[in-house]
């Protein structure tokens, strides 16, 4: 019986030790991690490439969620080639994207696990093998610069004699991007034409365009720029470019010539009326109309639409002093043509003729 106690107490012993050597045998569990970037903020931003060192800025990191062994800033181009691997904020702020030359850069965030492939500059974020994930990308948008150009501003008389710009220079200083050109649009960026130099521009006979206010810029873009073109709107230029500063040509009415007189009348209560005056209209140009009477201030003091009309205008009762007699030409949208205001103060499109005068003693 004692021998059969022996036996039960050494088995169970064995087991014991069995069961303690397979437990130290099993190989410790690793724990994998999955890779997660997070989500960046900030942007998007907005370059000129002039020389002038551009580096972003309010760059924010949501990495509450994030988790990976290795981290890094990422830029791409548009393609996703590998530009630049900052490796914290502080160097990505240091990051001058005007170096890089006219473009479209992406700002990624990468966390990853040790073995990843391919994450060197010249290689492509979109061929990265092993463990990692990128975060949302934020824009960096790189634009050519299109100077700066001086002269001007012109101010012409459409009266069928040609009217050239002169003088006009452009400063490429900060100039960049591959192609190059001059824009000459109405008011409302609408193109009107496209001369390649400045010998170009200078041809332009800006009287055959008619009234209006014309804008010449210098623009500077890329190849794939689509929408340069006569008829087209700036506004909806798409590509890569750049503009200049504006020079403002203003391509006025012509009023023409008026003669006749000048006229001199005694204030004694006898109607006196203009007679004879004749207006020539070879240069004639504008939309609108009308004859206008002045003081000597040149204060409006009738708007007499016709010749006849102004025939029918009696000086006497102006009283003593002096009156001048205008023709003008006008655009819709001119203010300030009414009696009482002076002629200073007109605002728009308008030109005036020679005047006569017009003497009441």
């Amino acid at each position: 019986m004692k021998t059969l106690k022996l036996y039960y107490l050494f088995a169970l012993l064995g087991l014991v030790f069995v069961s303690c050597e397979s437990d130290d045998d099993e190989e410790p569990m690793m724990e994998t991690i999955v890779p997660v970037a997070g989500t960046l903020s900030g942007g998007p931003f907005e370059f000129t490439v002039d020389g002038t060192p551009d580096m972003v800025s309010g760059i924010n990191l949501d990495g509450s969620q994030a988790a990976g062994t290795n981290r890094t800033f990422v830029i791409t181009d548009d393609t996703g080639g590998i530009l630049g691997l900052p490796p914290d904020m502080a160097a990505l702020e240091g990051v001058d994207f005007d170096g890089a030359g006219v473009g479209l850069c992406l700002i990624w965030y990468l966390r990853y696990e040790d073995g990843l492939t391919g994450l060197e500059m010249g290689g492509n974020a979109n061929t990265l093998q092993g463990s990692f994930d990128l975060s949302n990308s934020i824009e960096v948008l790189r634009l050519p610069s299109g100077g700066e150009i001086s002269g001007g501003p012109f101010e012409f008389s459409v009266d069928g004699m040609d009217d050239f710009v002169s003088g006009i220079m452009l400063d490429a200083t900060t100039l960049s991007g591959s192609e190059q050109s001059f824009v000459v649009t109405d008011d409302e960026r609408n193109i009107l034409g496209l001369p390649p130099t400045i010998e170009a521009l200078e041809g332009v006979n800006f009287d055959g365009a008619g009234t209006g206010v014309c804008f010449i810029y210098h623009i500077s873009y890329e190849s794939d720029l689509m929408g340069l073109e006569g008829g087209n709107n700036l506004d909806d230029l798409q590509g890569f470019f750049g503009l200049s500063n504006r020079i403002e040509v203003t391509r006025l009415p012509n009023a023409g010539t008026i003669s006749g007189g000048p006229f001199t009348f005694m204030v004694d209560g006898t109607p006196d009326m203009v007679s004879g005056i004749s207006l020539d209209a070879t240069t004639l140009s504008g939309s609108q109309q009308t004859y206008v009477i002045t003081d000597e201030n040149r204060n409006i003091l009738g708007l007499p639409p016709t010749i006849e009309a102004l025939e029918g205008v009696d000086f006497d009762g102006a009283g003593t002093g002096v009156c001048f007699i205008y023709h003008m030409s006008y655009e819709m949208g001119v203010t300030g043509l009414e009696a009482g205001t002076n002629l200073d103060d007109l605002e728009g499109l308008f030109g005036l003729s020679n005047r006569i005068t017009v003497t009441r003693n």
